[in-house]
């Protein structure tokens, strides 16, 4: 089985932008109910003003929008540079072979190659798999979004081969 796919420094970015929305969704609602429990006494008391509370409270959550905004801005800069720095040849059109043996991911001349028997950790989830072996920690990691249509039929082949060869 033979698959070709394209992995660009946009995917990742969408992929690092999409990894942070849930913990910045935690972190609004934290800051939320932060401000919440602070002002919790206030919001009772006749001697203070309400208007000024949800002004106040207008202006916290906007300045938790943008710093959490700016924060993820910076999140997806580093890790993209740290990636860029680490792995030149990232970036592509992969070719993904499958046979009885082994599975092999080509990126231009450079060439991973794992035996079914040498794999120690696969990982299996809804819309990845990983696998890696005990000599490299680097490993492989197959995504939906970029395989698309060929995903499900690799993860059924690799999980097939896996455990034939365990």
């Amino acid at each position: 089985m033979k698959i070709e796919c394209n992995w660009s420094r946009n995917d990742l970015k969408k992929y690092l932008h999409k990894q942070r929305r849930i913990p910045n969704i935690i972190l609004l609602v934290l800051g939320i109910y932060f401000f919440y429990y602070i002002t919790y006494y206030a919001y009772s008391d006749i001697f203070v003003d309400k208007t000024v509370l949800l002004l106040g409270f207008a202006i916290y959550v906007l300045l938790l929008i943008v710093l959490l905004w700016v924060a993820t801005k910076i999140y997806v800069f580093v890790k993209l540079r740290r990636n860029d720095k680490k792995t030149s040849k990232a970036y592509g059109t992969y070719r993904i072979e499958i046979d009885k043996n082994k599975i092999v991911s080509i990126i231009g001349d450079e060439k991973i190659s794992y035996e079914w028997k040498e794999i120690s950790y696969s990982k299996f989830r809804k819309n990845y798999f990983f696998l890696a072996t005990k000599r490299d920690k680097i490993g492989l990691v197959f995504r939906r979004e970029i395989l698309r249509d060929d995903y499900n039929p690799l993860r059924e082949k690799v999980k097939k081969y896996l455990k034939e060869n365990s």
